[in-house]
């Protein structure tokens, strides 16, 4: 069965700190494709460590040079005997530039405010610190705390869509910025460390490994998001914006996102690559507002079913469900399912194979680029600025045509 794709749905409130209820996305239900809606970058729901150091048992013929060699290039395999202190070394060289942040914010509908509680690092010698904007939401200071000293975080800048944020601090020069890596490198086995504060317990460590690669995951708001770290590392709230660390200590993801039908976790997280922090370093930093590209389309992804319920001429693409009124998509004539409004008044019982009347165009390109899937689709956005003009393959009434999408900016921005 396809997935449907919807758009502009809030934050969702579980995301933020402490907060944190459950499962970030929202379940797929019998007869009834989960939505998204195309966008671009997007943010990250929460995400969170938990308290405690792995130990592994080493593998038989294990060798501990070539694992001091893999080590020291940060993509060490499970740690040996000889590793046993890898962990609690890193975890010694790293805590004190790993931070507890506190945000208050006023809560519309009800009486007193909310405390959120997230995690933070030092990222430079300037007193700033990343995390995610989820951490921070909509404050303008946050209080900064390590060990027993704490500062008054002057919030820079808070890019939803990314979850990415920076806190500004008056750091005096014993605290040491964290050397941020690359999640590149990385491969599936690899060693890696969170550190944070899950369910308010500072300072916790947790390890694991890297469980795959390259994720794109969609959250109850909607927006996709790709190559994202996954990993077995225990996380839970309160380690949201915390450092993933690899085997040389380096950073390479910011843990931001799990995957739980309960209050914990059960051992599949996820970490934006700090490889998209440090694109957009020089602008979150001076607060320059980020802008992401959006196409307005709601769709599915196109499968073998769905193309013989509904008779379509191909079994991969996106199926445009609705174009967004006044969107770039709709300005360049890309059209949808002349039902597809249905859709959103849906029940759980309703098959959407016979809401839909199937005449919507099937995106199977961009730019002579094979497109299959929603995830591919947003892929090649997300690469993508406001502005930029996307050359579309499109099959409609079973005709190959093109459609040219000049991208806008993502609507609130």
């Amino acid at each position: 069965m396809g997935r449907r794709w919807n758009e502009f749905d809030d934050w969702p409130s579980e995301r933020r700190g402490k907060r944190f209820k459950g499962a970030v996305w929202p379940s797929v239900v019998a007869g009834l494709a989960v939505f998204y809606v195309f966008g671009i970058w997007t943010g990250a729901a929460i995400a969170h460590p938990r308290s405690s150091v792995v130990s592994y048992v080493p593998s038989p013929g294990n060798n501990n040079a070539s694992q001091s060699s893999a080590a020291s290039q940060g993509n060490s395999p499970l740690p040996g005997v000889a590793d046993s202190n890898l962990v609690t070394n890193i975890y010694n060289q790293t805590k004190d530039s790993i931070f507890t942040i506190t945000a208050v914010a006023n809560q519309s509908g009800n009486s007193g405010a909310q405390e959120d509680i997230g995690t933070g690092f030092l990222i430079n010698n300037q007193g700033d610190i990343a995390t995610n904007a989820h951490v921070v939401g909509s404050a303008k200071t946050v209080d900064v705390t390590v060990g027993k000293t704490k500062y008054k975080g002057k919030v820079v800048s808070a890019d939803q869509l990314d979850d990415l944020a920076i806190v500004h601090i008056d750091a005096p020069p014993s605290l040491k910025p964290l050397p941020l890596g690359t999640a590149k490198s990385l491969q599936p086995g690899n060693l890696v460390i969170a550190i944070g504060n899950p369910f308010e317990l500072t300072a916790s460590v947790s390890s694991g490994i890297v469980s795959g690669l390259n994720r794109s995951m969609s959250e109850q708001n909607n927006h996709v998001m790709n190559g994202m770290i996954q990993t077995d590392a225990p996380l839970n709230p309160g380690n949201s914006g915390g450092p993933l660390l690899n085997a040389s200590g380096q950073v390479v993801g910011i843990n931001t996102l799990i995957e739980s039908p309960i209050e914990g976790s059960i051992g599949i997280g996820f970490a934006i690559p700090i490889d998209r922090l440090v694109a957009l370093e020089q602008q979150l930093v001076s607060g320059k507002q980020i802008e992401h590209a959006w196409l307005g389309i709601e769709g599915m992804d196109i499968d073998s079913v769905m193309q013989n319920e509904m008779h379509l001429a191909s079994d991969t693409g996106v199926y445009v469900t609705q174009v967004s009124k006044g969107g770039p998509a709709a300005k360049a004539g890309l059209r949808g399912d002349s039902n597809g409004s249905k859709l959103s008044s849906a029940s759980q019982s309703d098959d959407p194979f016979k809401l839909l009347k199937g005449d919507g165009d099937i995106i199977t390109g961009v730019d002579g680029q094979t497109v299959n899937t929603i995830e591919e689709l947003t892929q090649v956005i997300n690469g993508r600025q406001p502005g930029q003009v996307l050359d579309l393959t499109v099959l409609r009434n079973g005709s190959k045509t093109h459609v040219k999408v000049t991208l806008g900016t993502w609507p609130g921005q």
